[in-house]
Order: structure tokens, then sequence, then C-alpha cells
């Protein structure tokens, strides 16, 4: 399927998204990266008071194929409804645990600890540098419950990447703790934004434990140790999600 995708012009693929998603989008094109988190957080103050969710979707012809895959992995199109009762059966914080045990380094003396220094906050999507200047889309994905737009784009299931509704139950962990919306999509990444971030070392360091566990790239090809990556989610906005 990808290679009949390569040969698609860019707005086709655009009207494909837009048509597997099934909801209104808005079509932004900006030259900067602060216009594009304007547009975002612009919707998203409007989708509280109408209550839809927004999200960026960064269109490639590789996204095309998140959602002509579905079947693969054992989804039917239009599954999303399947997908958000299945994680109603998801324990998220016994499922952090069991995939924090599974990505622990087996050598004893590795030290994947750390040290703590906090680091400045970037305070916009790093993915969204791609769509500078480029046509991107902010799905109004129609819930007042953010975590379930993981189930309206069912990317997941490869490359130690949690399945979508394993990304539902955390999502919603996460929102009920820290006001954390899935606010960006690629085919290889989410970003969140942060309503109530840790504010001290030792909430931000369980909250990184938790992420290193749920998306271990972001430490082994990232920032190196878990308190490195704890030191830049306190009081930090944004997260970033990235499965190699």
């Amino acid at each position: 399927m990808a290679i009949f995708n390569k040969f698609r012009k860019k707005d086709d693929y655009i009207e494909e998204i837009k048509a597997k998603v099934g909801c209104d989008c808005l079509l932004i094109e900006e030259k900067d990266a602060n216009s594009i988190m304007a547009k975002y957080l612009e919707a998203l103050k409007e989708g509280e008071k109408q209550g839809y969710t927004p999200l960026i979707i960064i269109p490639s012809a590789m996204m095309v194929d998140i959602f002509e895959t579905e079947g693969d992995k054992g989804y039917s199109p239009g599954s999303r409804d399947s997908i958000i009762e299945k994680a109603k059966d998801i324990d998220a914080k016994d499922l952090l645990k069991r995939m924090l045990d599974e990505v622990m380094p087996l050598e004893e003396d590795y030290d994947i600890t750390g040290e703590f220094s906090i680091e400045d906050q970037i305070g916009h999507f790093l993915s969204i540098e791609k769509g500078i200047n480029k046509k991107i889309i902010i799905a109004k994905i129609p819930t007042s419950k953010p975590w379930e737009v993981a189930a309206w784009v069912p990317m997941g299931g490869f490359n130690e990447c949690p399945m979508p509704e394993e990304q539902v139950a955390i999502f919603q962990h996460w929102f009920e703790k820290y006001g954390a919306i899935p606010a960006l999509v690629d085919v290889d990444v989410w970003e969140l934004v942060v309503k109530n971030p840790p504010k001290t070392q030792e909430e931000s360091v369980e909250l990184a434990w938790e992420q290193f566990g749920f998306c271990s790239d972001i430490v082994w090809q990232g920032v190196g140790t878990v308190n490195a990556l704890a030191g830049t989610l306190i009081n930090s906005s944004t997260w970033y999600f990235w499965w190699d």
C-alpha cells in the first residue's frame, strides 16, 4: 500500500486523512512554530466550550497507511468505539509498571537513573517544525474526553509503541493526574500539552519512570537517563514521545 502512496499528491493524502478521521478539520499553513501553537491553543479553548478536542495531524503518505492498516492490528475501519471499550479494561498503572519492567537494562551495573538537573523548557511541540510553511491538519475530534483521540488515529503496535487501546488508557491516567492532552500525532510520534505538570523533583522523577516505560526511545536515543528526562518534565507544558 505504501508503494502506491508515494505517488499520491500531497493534497490527495491530506484529503484522504481528513476523510479517514471523519470529523470537521481545519487546514492551516503558518510561517513559524509559535503561530502553529497559537492556532492549536485557540482551537483547544474553543473545543472546551463546544465539546471537541483538537488534534494536530502531520500529513504524509505514511499517515494514510496508519488508517489503511487498521485490519493488520485486529481493527476494522471505524473501530474507534471498540478501541475505547478495550481501554476501559486496562489498569494504566499496572500496564506502565509492566512496560517499565520490559525496558529496564539487563546489566545490573548500568546506571539508567542518572543525575537530576532542571532543563530549559521549549514551550512548543517539537514536531510542528515539520509543519512550518506547509499544510497541516487540526482535526476537531468530537469528544470532551481528550484521551480518546488516540482511538481516532490508531497509530501503534510497532517498535514497542503501545497499541491504541493502551495509549487511550495511559493518556486517561495522565489526563486525570496532570491534565495532559494528546495534541499532536505523526506516524511515530505523540505530543501532549500539559495543564498541570509536575512541580517538584519527586513528582517529575515519578512521571519520568512512567514515561520511560511507555516510550523508552526518549531515554535510550534521547536524553540518556531517567533523571535527565525528569529534568525536562518539571513545569513543562509539553511532552514528547517517539518510537524509532
